[in-house]
C-alpha cells in the first residue's frame, strides 16, 4: 500500500473511533452540556457521519503535511553534510571541482538527496561549459531548484483539496439539516416537533462550525508546511552559489 493509501486508512480509523468515543459519551452521560458537545462533535448517529467525513478530511491532511515535514527534515540532512567548501576565502580550481564530484557520486551510494543531485549537476555543467563565465552554472542550479520546487508544490496537491474539502463537506451538513428543519416545519406547532425542528437546525450549524474550526487548524499545518518548503529550497540555492559556484577560480 502507498503511503497516501496508508495515511488515508489512519485518517478513516481514527474518525471512527472519534464518532465512537463521542457517541458513547453521548448516550451514557445525562449532562446537557456534556451531550451537546458531544453531538457537536458527531456523536449523534446517523446525522454524526458528515462529522466523521470531515474528520477523515481532517486526519488525512494532516498526515500528508507530516510526511511531507519528514521529507524536508530529511533533506535538510543532506544539507548539513557539508559536501562543499565553507571555509572562508577558500577558491576551488578545476581539480578540485572533479575531486568533489567525486565526493558527491561517493555519497549518492549511501544516501541520496536534492542537495547531492543539484551539486552534481551544477558540476556537470561546469565542465561542459566553454565559457569563461560560471554564469551557465548558475543558470542550471537556479532552474533545477525551480524544478524541485515544482514538485513539492504538486506533491501539495492533496492537502490544499482537503483543506478546501472541510469547509464544503460542513456546509454540505448544513444543507442537509436546514433541509430536515424545512421538512419539520409543519410540525412546529407542538412541543415534540419544535424540538425536531430545532434539532435539525443544531446539525445544520454543527457541522459548518466543527468544519471551519478543523479547516483553520488545518491551514495553519500547511502554510507552515509551504514555509519550510521554501526556506529549504532557498537554502540549498544558496549554499551551491557560495559554496561552489562562486568559490570557482577559473584559469
Amino acid at each position: 500500500m502507498s503511503a497516501r493509501g496508508k495515511n488515508f486508512l489512519m485518517a478513516v480509523v481514527i474518525s471512527a473511533i472519534l464518532i465512537g468515543i463521542f457517541f458513547a459519551v453521548n448516550s451514557m452521560v445525562n449532562q446537557p452540556t456534556i451531550q451537546r458537545l458531544c453531538v457537536l462533535l458527531g456523536g449523534l448517529l446517523p446525522s454524526g457521519i458528515i462529522q466523521f467525513f470531515t474528520y477523515v478530511a481532517f486526519f488525512w491532511g494532516i498526515f500528508e503535511i507530516n510526511d511531507r515535514n519528514h521529507k524536508i527534515g530529511y533533506e535538510r540532512k543532506g544539507l548539513a553534510l557539508n559536501l562543499l567548501p565553507e571555509t572562508e576565502d577558500w577558491v576551488i580550481d578545476r581539480e578540485e571541482v572533479m575531486q568533489l564530484k567525486e565526493k558527491v557520486k561517493d555519497q549518492e551510494q549511501q544516501a541520496k538527496y536534492l542537495i547531492t543531485d543539484v551539486i552534481k549537476k551544477a558540476i556537470r555543467k561546469f565542465q561542459s561549459s566553454r565559457s569563461d563565465s560560471t554564469g551557465d552554472v548558475l543558470d542550471v542550479v537556479s532552474t533545477q531548484i525551480k524544478i524541485n520546487m515544482t514538485k513539492a508544490e504538486s506533491k501539495q496537491s492533496l492537502t490544499r483539496y482537503l483543506a478546501w474539502a472541510i469547509p464544503s463537506i460542513g456546509f454540505i451538513g448544513t444543507i442537509m439539516g436546514i433541509a430536515q428543519a424545512l421538512g419539520f416545519a409543519d410540525q412546529a406547532g407542538d412541543e415534540e416537533g419544535l424540538k425536531m425542528v430545532t434539532d435539525a437546525m443544531y446539525i445544520a450549524f454543527d457541522t459548518t462550525l466543527l468544519s471551519l474550526f478543523l479547516s483553520i487548524i488545518l491551514m495553519w499545518f500547511y502554510h507552515n508546511l509551504q514555509e519550510s518548503e521554501d526556506e529549504l529550497h532557498t537554502d540549498m540555492e544558496e549554499y551551491v552559489i557560495e559554496n561552489l559556484i562562486n568559490r570557482i577560480h577559473l584559469d
